[in-house]
């Protein structure tokens, strides 16, 4: 390991130790089976962390050669987005047939597919329907509504736009949804491309999409478009187009609180090409660069801003929307190796009382998403792009937490890096159909449990 490698590995370990340190200080509440969870968690990502640091200075540090992409004909590319596009739309009718197919089931014949559509997919019990609320009354400030001021903007403003079209806000946001979905699946193809075989490109298009909780890119929340948004950032700016590519994370950042944190991927990319270049330019070049990564990477916050901005014209306070996650939802920012404690406290505590719906539909599901996609980017760390698993780390310690978490697999479902991770640790095709496998079985039982009214969020 190099020296500079060993300083900021045993800065982050300082860190992460110290932090280790508060917790066990501050923490009050102290089970076997929660510890446990905690220690593994924390251990993984210190782990992950370690694994990444040589392989991200490597790459920052080190004078790029030309990138070298898989190039193909355009007919093969035309080719390549048809079957995207046409693999997408018959995805969406099978997940609709699949869902009423699982509404029968549980509640019997009672209507038609299309009357059924709130129903089987239980638009009135998930945030859906603030979404559909803040697209048709905008923020309110009394009410129940008044809490619809913690979601961000960007979602319902584009419902807002196509239910001008089509005259209903639900099928809106149908629209909106899948029309990302579909954006975004286009865009994780070309993405990966410029890193892999195409083949394998289209294999990571197919892991975003059966991976258990991606029902949700079909329904009206803002999944789809947040990662269509994310996906955008680093392909532009990848493809050096640096200013559509940081707005396009302005508009991430104004969809979801976490897209601000795109800044770390973007960034590195920045600070590579920046070094990369050092020699090659002027002095007056070299700074002028320097000056506009940084105004580059200022646009990307701009989204958030400007939802404090709406907060504060909204009701007079920038923050009002975290006191109201803190005092309506318990919510607000902690560790999130804690957070692992308290889930798995939670577990135990329903499972010994018989609680199976929480049991199976909230607290397992977050236990098995958080250390599956942390075991899935410590294996992969040193087979993908360096930016891509920094910016898994924030987001996942980002995300993760939350004080009282209660979506962890469709908070995990947009970490895009997971499924080219999840590529890289499939080459051998016998790896790859096991994984798929598993994947979409544990897609239909999340959804079965789902449509079943299990706490599924």
């Amino acid at each position: 390991m190099k020296k500079h490698d060993k300083i900021i590995s045993f800065i982050f370990i300082l860190v992460m130790m110290v932090t280790a340190i508060y917790w066990a200080i501050s923490t009050q509440s102290w089970t076997m089976l929660g510890t446990l969870a905690s220690v593994v968690c924390f251990g993984l990502f210190v782990l992950l962390g370690l694994r990444t640091i040589p392989v991200l200075t490597d790459f920052v540090l080190t004078n790029p050669a030309p990138e070298v992409t898989w190039k193909s004909k355009e007919q093969d590319r035309r080719q390549a987005w048809l079957y995207i596009i046409g693999w997408i739309l018959a995805s969406r009718i099978l997940l609709m047939l699949i869902g009423y197919s699982f509404l029968i089931i549980q509640n019997g014949y009672s209507g038609g597919l299309l009357s059924k559509m709130a129903e089987t997919w239980h638009i009135s019990g998930i945030d859906a329907s603030s979404y559909l609320g803040i697209a048709e009354n905008w923020y309110v400030t009394e009410g129940d509504p008044k809490f619809h001021i913690v979601f961000f903007p960007f979602f319902p403003n584009l419902i807002k736009v196509v239910q001008v079209f089509v005259g209903n806000y639900l099928v809106a946001g149908f629209i909106v949804s899948n029309i990302s979905s579909i954006v975004a699946a286009l865009v994780a193809y070309e993405l990966a491309a410029l890193d892999m075989h195409r083949k394998n490109a289209m294999r990571v298009v197919k892991y975003i999409f059966i991976f258990p909780a991606a029902f949700f890119f079909f329904i009206p929340m803002t999944e789809a478009l947040f990662l269509a948004l994310s996906l955008m950032c680093l392909y532009f700016v990848r493809k050096k187009e640096w200013l559509i590519g940081c707005l396009c994370g302005a508009l991430a950042a104004y969809t979801r609180s976490p897209g601000v944190l795109l800044i770390v991927p973007v960034a590195i990319e920045f600070g590579r090409d920046l070094i990369g270049n050092y020699k090659l330019l002027s002095k007056k070049v070299f700074i002028h660069r320097i000056i506009s990564a940084v105004c580059f990477l200022a646009i990307i916050s701009t989204g958030l801003l400007a939802y404090l901005f709406i907060n504060y014209h909204v009701t007079g306070n920038a923050f009002q929307f975290s006191i109201y996650q803190r005092e309506h939802w318990s919510q607000r920012f902690y560790l999130f190796f804690d957070t692992v404690r308290y889930q798995m406290e939670y577990a135990v505590g329903t499972f010994k009382s018989g609680d199976s719906r929480s049991f199976l539909g909230l607290w397992l599901p977050n236990l098995i998403a958080i250390f599956s996609a942390l075991i899935i980017m410590f294996m992969g760390a040193k087979k993908i792009r360096p930016s891509y698993t920094a910016y898994f780390i924030v987001y996942f310690a980002f995300v993760v937490g939350a004080t009282w978490l209660l979506s962890a697999p469709r908070y995990l479902l947009v970490a895009f890096p997971l499924a080219f991770a999840a590529v890289a640790l499939t080459e051998e095709k016998s790896k790859d159909a096991i994984l798929t496998v598993v994947s979409v079985a544990g897609s239909l039982l999340y959804l079965a449990m789902f449509v079943a009214g299990y706490p599924v969020y």
